[in-house]
């Protein structure tokens, strides 16, 4: 059995040789630039020596693609095939003695502190959440930009050769309900959304043309050779949901259904949906609304037991993630703690299939790096059916 095969039963609720397993196969499953680097010099590679720098528009998050052999280290089952740079952007950092900066491609503006981890959104091109300051906004990306597309069917074409799953993503920023506090600030969104619903149409109508677009034409490009279909929006914090039930089946569910109904009839790919926190609350809207996996699966998260989301939904989702608990297991605890949590939620979520092993989330700088060995080697041996 090679990895696609393995990835693709799992997916289709049934038992593989063993838990498949995913590592950087999507940008909300990988791995930081500095973690990566301390992970190389653990299995007795040359670092790298990249800084946030060298991430390009990777940045924003501090991910670093890995390599092909520390993907194949980590027994991964998975990669990924990314859409490209638009030909119409660039990213141009700029040094500062407080902060590094640059414009995304939205026209925000990110800020990097020195010695910080992360670029974080501070100067926004829409400065309220009105309807009237949303109409002024031209800084729209072009969802065609030729860029995005040169190549994608090559690059697929190339993932697949590797014999593994291959996942892509349409979104150059966050989803439809993230996306708008990215060029806003949030409590103008958030306020926005909970006074105004012309503005809230307004302006989740035209985040869903641009991604549907973008979506339609890489679907035209490789659908037919694409596993598994990227899409993320964090629809929860870590206690519970950012918004009321009421609201995202007013507005949001219509949207998802309409995306991923046209995802569905374009390929054969299973439709991906990131969300982290507490995101238990979503998950019937999502699998009524066409979704085929739900990750992170935060388990530190509220409500967000494995054992009991697989009782409840294991027949009817695919779960991806859950390898450890990523805010204090993996970060502060020992390898040996480590593969105890990771047999935990193997034990809960395999039987049957529909599990695929990965991190919750990116792995964050300062992780250990016998700690990750250890997550990823733990489910390798034990999680055998």
């Amino acid at each position: 059995m090679n990895s696609r095969e393995r990835v693709l039963l799992a997916l289709n609720h049934k038992e593989p040789d063993r838990v498949p397993i995913d590592f950087s196969a999507t940008t909300v499953s990988g791995i930081c630039w500095l973690a990566y680097d301390d992970l190389r010099e653990k299995i007795g590679l040359k670092r790298t020596g990249r800084s946030i720098f060298d991430l390009g528009g990777a940045a924003i998050m501090g991910f670093a693609f890995p390599d092909a052999d520390v993907i194949d280290r980590l027994h991964s089952d998975t990669v990924i095939a990314n859409l490209g740079d638009p030909d119409t952007y660039e990213v141009n950092f700029e040094r500062g003695e407080l902060y590094d900066t640059y414009l995304d491609q939205w026209g925000t503006r990110l800020h990097h502190p020195n010695g910080g981890h992360y670029f974080d959104f501070r100067e926004f091109p829409i400065a309220e959440g009105t309807l009237e300051a949303l109409e002024k906004y031209e800084g729209w990306p072009d969802p065609l930009d030729p860029g995005r597309f040169r190549n994608f069917r090559d690059e697929v074409s190339k993932a697949r050769a590797t014999g593994k799953a291959v996942a892509a993503c349409p979104l150059y920023g966050g989803g439809l309900f993230e996306q708008p506090a990215r060029i806003m600030p949030m409590d103008e969104w958030f306020m926005g959304i909970g006074s105004d619903p012309k503005f809230t149409e307004a302006l989740l109508e035209k985040m869903f043309e641009l991604y549907y677009t973008t979506t339609v034409k890489m679907l035209e490009e490789a659908g037919d050779i694409l596993d598994v279909w990227v899409y993320w929006d964090d629809l929860s914090g870590q206690n519970g949901p950012l918004v009321s039930e009421e609201w995202y089946l007013q507005y949001l569910q219509p949207l998802y259904v309409k995306l991923f109904d046209k995802v569905k009839s374009m390929t054969e790919a299973k439709i991906f949906f990131h969300c982290c926190g507490a995101a238990r609350p979503w998950i019937p809207h999502l699998i009524q609304a066409g979704v085929d996996i739900i990750n992170p699966v935060q388990t530190s998260a509220a409500g967000m037991d494995t054992a009991q989301l697989k009782k409840d939904f294991g027949n009817d989702v695919v779960f991806w993630g859950a390898a450890c608990d990523p805010q204090h297991i993996l970060p502060f605890g020992s390898p040996a703690q480590v593969a105890e949590d990771v047999k935990r939620n193997i034990d809960n979520l395999a039987p049957g299939g529909g599990y695929v092993f990965a991190n919750v989330h990116n792995i964050q700088n300062l992780v250990p790096p016998e700690n990750i060995l250890a997550m990823y080697d733990t489910c390798y041996e034990y999680g055998v059916y």
